[in-house]
């Protein structure tokens, strides 16, 4: 590659980041994405891991989904993706998951091992324990560790309440000590009905102004979700659609950037409770109190 392309990619990858350090916070999942990034409080599936890992504690059966953009706004420099893993077990629930970002010239990656679990279906808390590995070409690879938390509780039978910390052990990196970012969200949802949910999320980057999220999503003859969401800091506007066949969901979703325009992503779950899967985790918040209430 030619030095002076070689150079011009870079300085695309550092603008679109602008202020941003290594292993920033990106949206992960159709889902989530669609809903402008608030998933702090709902996290019912198993991108909950990048959001707020206390949420895989609430998916019933074993969940596999992979995510992949390959040229966000068209630019293969700044391709990412992620493969998760969930495995609920009697001693709670356990997630593996890996991510990417970037290309040949400069490259993350970061696999996150996940733990969470419950008290009587109402309050869920979960950790991240992240292995971050930066390769830049020419200038050689590091990495370190980070520890995430989260906690999530049903409040009442419509009302959800999550929070979540990214990187609490202020994580640093490389020869120069570079610290990761560290970010915290908190967030509702409200769900008057079980297949409606309006969720709002606040995150707070230690550098940064807050920025708030919020999206909603409906949900069509069990079948299809359809999500809308908006945000601001940077300001920015998404949607998207989830269908369902069997144990399958392939998920779109798309936002935009205030610079570089509209962008679309795509996600495939595979959910080993099918239907009855999907349907336990849309009753999950009513049927806790139900319980209760008997």
């Amino acid at each position: 590659m030619p030095m002076r392309l070689t150079f011009i990619i870079v300085l695309l990858l550092v603008s679109f980041r602008l202020s941003f350090s290594q292993f920033e916070l990106i949206d992960i999942g159709a889902k989530p994405i669609s809903l402008g990034g608030a998933f702090t409080s709902l996290a019912n599936n198993s991108n909950a891991v990048y959001y707020n890992p206390a949420g895989i504690s609430q998916l019933p059966f074993r969940e596999v989904s992979i995510f992949y953009s390959p040229a966000p706004f068209g630019l293969k420099e700044l391709a990412n993706g992620s493969v998760n893993y969930v495995e609920p077990t009697k001693y709670g629930a356990f997630g593996l998951s890996a991510k990417t970002y970037g290309f040949e010239l400069y490259k993350e990656i970061t696999a996150t091992l996940t733990y969470a679990n419950n008290y009587k279906s109402k309050i869920f808390y979960g950790a991240n324990v992240n292995y971050y590995s930066l390769k830049i070409q020419n200038y050689g690879s590091a990495s370190t560790f980070g520890i995430d938390i989260g906690v999530l509780a049903y409040i009442t039978d419509f009302l959800r309440w999550g929070f979540s910390a990214y990187n609490l052990n202020r994580p640093s990196i490389g020869t120069q000590k570079d610290k990761l970012p560290q970010v915290y969200r908190t967030g509702i949802s409200v769900q008057p009905r079980n297949d409606l949910n309006f969720v709002l999320d606040v995150e707070k980057d230690t550098r940064y102004t807050a920025s708030v999220k919020a999206g909603v999503e409906y949900t069509l003859y069990n079948m299809i979700d359809l999500r809308a969401g908006i945000g601001t800091e940077p300001t920015r506007f998404s949607g998207g659609v989830g269908i369902y066949y069997s144990l399958f969901e392939i998920g779109y979703g798309f936002y935009n950037h205030q610079d570089l325009g509209l962008t679309h992503q795509g996600t495939i779950t595979i959910n080993f409770g099918g239907e009855k899967g999907r349907k336990i985790i849309r009753e999950s918040l009513k049927n806790a109190f139900a319980k209760r209430k008997k």
